[in-house]
């Protein structure tokens, strides 16, 4: 086992033995396995583009298989197995339609990840051939074979990032043909054993900007569907009925469960990234959606049980249940962990049957308090927008001296207090735009306004990021600056997964410089990778946040 795409990876090296998540060995290299046969069905789909030859099945199957192996998505080896299977099968049928075609195959040396053929689909015979396709680096490599590698890696990672927002809009119904070509490019460029780490980061940093694309296509379908978030409350107390405690991105699981619970006697109550659904006003007409419970995805073990009710978990922030809630835990989508209860898939345009869940909910004492208050959720894009002339007129008179973009996803490390430190820290003339779950380090303290305007402004998710760049975008523009390095804002992006990868890849796009990103830097970082964007970006890692905060009002 070598794993190292996510920020808590072992001595911030690689998990070698069992991965800090819960990942074991077997998926590991099952996770190696899928997606070196996405490689080789990559290779003949950028083929078959080029032809117009295009099969939405092939295009929205590699979505779901890049976000599988997102962290903390699925841990279930058996649906390994599956993709592992289905993903070569389907490259033979492309290939197949590409001869067909009369499509000269002949033309390009077929790398061996699309030659590998199965002898039978067996669990044990793929995690044997998994372990040799690993994404350890050969001790044999030069320096600089290892910045060619680490630059391979990373694009790899953030095409799973990539593949995960796609799969959120394909739950919404949505295909946009461009972005699943592009991302088939990015997965099959890989292969390519031509390109200098120059080209291999021109190729990241592509991806980020694809990415910031694939963000806003989300955002205008979640609009679609569920209005435009505005500036919302949510209540932090618990109430003395029932609950289900849902968490993750997916709405649409959770506007199901809502329609479904409604008048039953249960109250439902989100958790994680979750917590943004309170500022999209379809959400605000449903009185059993009483609150958010508990914090981070990282908490779920210690505040699951204490909810006392069952729990549904849509998307990228899952955990080994514990024992005391086990049997009360549910998964949906591509989640998944061994023996514990799945939701099947939606079915056309009917709603997924949450039925079980909610009579299980029926049987359950009240979940125990774990806070109180209340937290403002919301500012999405255009509700950014609307604080535009306020925001830009106190700059302009020195009532905001620094804007801070403080955004990720949370985790276990201690390293991750300074982030509570660095916004407690903050100057009253400072403010702090948040998207993701590392807002829960810091949502709720009292920190006040800046002539009428928030000192937090929390726009979401971690894919709300985009809304984030956008106003900031619209801002620049209505200041009459040429480029975001010219406004008073600093990023620290505390990054531990794919979805954070991307955000750095796109600020990398735009030439945003003094980049921060803690609590470490990520291990495929190789000296070289490293050395080029510190040369050309002043990219960096996180120090006090004393120093940091010194630092960021002196624009560095």
């Amino acid at each position: 086992m070598f794993c190292y795409h996510c920020q808590e990876a072992k001595k911030n090296i690689a998990c070698d033995t069992a991965g800090i998540c819960g990942k074991k060995a077997d998926v590991s290299s099952l996770h190696d396995l899928l997606t070196y046969a996405l490689k080789g069905l990559s290779f003949y789909a950028v083929q078959a583009a080029q032809s117009d030859i295009t099969d939405i099945n092939i295009d929205k199957f590699t979505a779901r298989a890049l976000y599988s192996m997102v962290t903390n998505v699925n841990f279930d080896p058996a649906v390994f197995v599956q993709l592992i299977s289905e993903a070569v099968q389907r490259r033979e049928h492309l290939k197949r339609i590409l001869l067909e075609s009369g499509v000269d195959l002949n033309k390009e040396e077929v790398p061996e990840e699309a030659q590998w053929i199965y002898d039978q689909i067996e669990l044990a015979a793929f995690v044997k051939k998994g372990e040799t396709v690993g994404v350890k680096p050969n001790e044999e490599l030069s320096a600089d074979e290892l910045d060619l590698h680490a630059a391979r890696e990373m694009l790899i990672y953030a095409a799973k990032g990539l593949g995960s927002i796609l799969e959120h809009a394909q739950v919404l119904g949505v295909f946009e043909l461009e972005h699943y070509v592009f991302m088939h490019e990015s997965v099959a460029y890989t292969l390519r054993k031509d390109p200098g780490l120059d080209d291999i980061l021109a190729m990241n940093f592509k991806c980020g900007e694809q990415s910031i694309l694939a963000m806003a296509l989300l955002e205008r379908i979640n609009i679609e569907k569920f209005g435009q978030p505005t500036a919302t409350k949510v209540h932090l107390d618990t109430w003395d009925t029932p609950g289900i405690l849902v968490s993750g991105h997916d709405f649409h699981d959770l506007q199901d469960l809502l329609e479904q619970s409604a008048g039953s006697g249960v109250d439902i109550y989100t958790h994680g990234e979750m917590i943004a659904a309170h500022g999209y006003p379809a959400f605000n007409k449903y009185f059993n959606l009483v609150a958010n419970y508990g914090g981070a995805w990282q908490d779920q073990k210690t505040q699951f049980g204490k909810f006392q009710g069952p729990v549904l978990v849509t998307s990228n922030s899952l955990q080994q249940p514990k024992k005391g809630y086990t049997e009360k835990a549910y998964t949906s989508g591509m989640v998944g962990w061994p023996n514990v209860a799945h939701i099947e898939k939606r079915r056309a345009d009917k709603a997924k049957d949450f039925s079980r869940i909610i009579e299980q909910a029926l049987q359950c004492e009240p979940p125990l308090p774990l806070t109180e208050g209340t937290v403002t959720v919301g500012y999405g894009r255009q509700a950014l927008i609307a604080l535009t002339e306020a925001i830009s007129q106190s700059i302009k008179s020195g009532g905001i001296k620094r804007i801070i973009v403080l955004v990720g996803c949370d985790g276990r490390h201690k390293e991750r207090r300074y982030y509570t430190g660095l916004v407690e820290a903050l100057p009253e003339d400072t403010l702090i735009l948040t998207a993701g779950d590392t807002k829960y380090r810091f949502h709720q303290l009292d920190l006040g306004e800046i002539n009428g305007v928030p000192r937090l402004l929390d726009a979401g998710q971690t894919q709300d990021f985009y809304a984030i760049i956008a106003f900031l975008t619209h801002l620049q523009k209505s200041m009459q600056l040429e480029h975001l390095n010219q406004l008073p804002v600093s990023f620290n992006i505390a990054w531990y997964e794919q979805h954070t990868i991307l955000m750095m890849l796109s600020l990398l796009a735009l030439g945003v410089k003094n980049l921060r990103i803690g609590p470490t830097l990520p291990p495929f970082f190789s000296p070289g990778i490293l050395q080029k964007l510190t040369d050309e970006l002043a990219v960096k890692g996180i120090d006090t946040p004393e120093n940091d905060i010194a630092a960021m009002l002196a624009g560095e």
